[in-house]
């Protein structure tokens, strides 16, 4: 407070400058004349630098409006578990791009959490407003809240219809229901971004979904003593009960150590997995590039967002330190780090800073 109003009784000090700099007694001398002038100096100098500061002062509450007015209509509840990689990619897009959101963790056991749904997998997104609308699928999510955030018409349930339900089959040939379209962003206003632009972003998120994601639980449980030091992490992280915490740590520990052979033999893996790890990481570092720190430029895309969220779930973990070590991922991922606390997707809207 204090610092508040000696800003805005600066105009008062800087004629108060005149007055300061005037010798005691009335006699106009030389020296009168050089307090006079170094107090106007002095006056000036203090009056343009609290315009200088006002003025920043103002754009600075402007810019906190507009952040405020774009995404003041937009509320949301995210259903996760913590240490799910989809759940993660999820989590980096709404705090890079600043949107408000409920947190709700699940418990992985009973999921009474989300006993209001018939999807029974998480990340689940509920928008909150004119229209409620439950949004599955970590990729869809994204897709339909970028969409949302670059239209002028703020119409979720518009925007979601651009990306309808088909029925598709895993890698399995297990049927599965899925979104058309739903690396795709729908971008109907605003300039048009370069075909190459749109064909990379959507290339490089379907390799997090169909390789990356696949590497992390080979990786993570690929030892007893690792799987055991995931579940630990796993459980001080998630949701569960006293003995639900006990049985997942250990048994579940020994049930992914075994479960993570079967993935490695299932994607095609080497017997050192970490090698694919490594490998998967470089290709996406090259992608990147050495001239801009990320793959969108300037500013993360939606490519960067998912990579990261889904290399971030190792954190604190061997696998991610053996990652830093033997790729060149820190500074990309540090970049990332930096602009997801900062939200600085609240100021960028894909095209132009807003």
């Amino acid at each position: 407070m204090a610092a508040s109003m000696a800003k805005l009784c600066r105009p008062v000090f800087a004629l108060r400058g005149l007055v300061l700099f005037r010798p005691l007694g009335g006699h106009r001398s030389k020296r009168y004349w050089t307090g006079f002038a170094a107090g106007g100096l002095f006056g000036g100098w203090a009056a343009r630098t609290w315009w200088e500061e006002r003025a920043k002062y103002l754009a600075q509450e402007e810019e906190e409006e507009a952040r405020t007015e774009v995404h003041s209509e937009l509320h949301l509840t995210l259903y996760q578990y913590k240490t799910c990689p989809f759940c993660s990619k999820v989590r980096a897009f709404l705090d890079y791009h600043n949107l408000p959101y409920n947190l709700v963790e699940v418990n992985p056991v009973m999921r009474k959490e989300i006993s209001f749904s018939t999807y029974r997998k998480v990340p689940i997104v509920l928008t909150h407003g004119t229209v409620n609308l439950q949004l599955n699928d970590s990729a869809f999510i994204s897709s339909v809240l970028k969409s949302y955030i670059i239209s002028s018409e703020k119409d979720m349930e518009k925007i979601a219809s651009y990306y309808p339900e088909v029925e598709s089959t895993d890698a399995r040939g297990k049927a599965l229901m899925t979104r058309s379209n739903k690396y795709h962003v729908m971008r109907a206003e605003g300039p048009v971004l370069p075909d190459d632009v749109i064909k990379t972003e959507v290339e490089w998120r379907k390799w997090v979904d169909d390789h990356l994601v696949h590497l992390i639980a080979p990786n993570v449980y690929r030892t007893p003593k690792e799987a055991l030091a995931s579940f630990d992490y796993i459980v001080r992280e998630g949701k569960f009960g006293r003995w639900e915490g006990l049985v997942a740590k250990y048994v579940g520990a020994a049930a992914m150590y075994l479960i993570s052979k079967r993935l490695k033999k299932r994607h095609h893996m080497r017997d050192d997995v970490r090698q694919d790890l490594y490998s998967a990481v470089n290709k996406w570092i090259v992608a990147v590039g050495k001239k801009r720190p990320f793959l969108g430029g300037e500013h993360p895309n939606l490519a960067d967002l998912e990579v990261f969220g889904v290399l971030r779930v190792m954190e604190g973990l061997q696998a991610f330190g053996d990652v830093l070590t033997h790729t060149k991922l820190g500074l990309w991922y540090e970049h990332m780090h930096a602009a997801i606390e900062a939200g600085d997707g609240a100021q960028w809207n894909g095209f132009e800073r807003t």
